[in-house]
């Protein structure tokens, strides 16, 4: 899939990163997401909120209900492009049906 990346600014804490903003284009089930998030360790939800904090990797992600992402220490583009092809895969069964 081809992903709209935006990288916003660089990481405060982690010299050498960036921030980059994208989206999968498809709502998350929060009850689903945040069963996944919360097995992760350090995995924080809040069904209410819309939103969801983990480490994927080197990465910190934010989710959104609305399918939004952020993630943080992305190298360039291209490491956003296979964090995001490879978070949809891992996260598939946590999108709305």
């Amino acid at each position: 899939m081809a992903y709209n990346i935006v990288i916003t600014k660089p990481c405060t804490d982690a010299p050498g990163r960036f921030i980059a903003e994208s989206s999968f284009g498809r709502r998350f089930d929060m009850a689903r997401l945040c069963a996944f998030v919360k097995s992760a360790e350090g995995g924080k939800c809040s069904e209410s909120l819309g939103v969801a904090r983990f480490d994927f990797k080197d990465r910190t992600l934010i989710l959104y209900r609305s399918g939004r992402i952020d993630l943080r220490k992305i190298v360039d583009e291209g490491d956003a492009r296979v964090a995001m092809a490879e978070l949809e895969s891992v996260l598939s069964g946590a999108f709305e049906q």
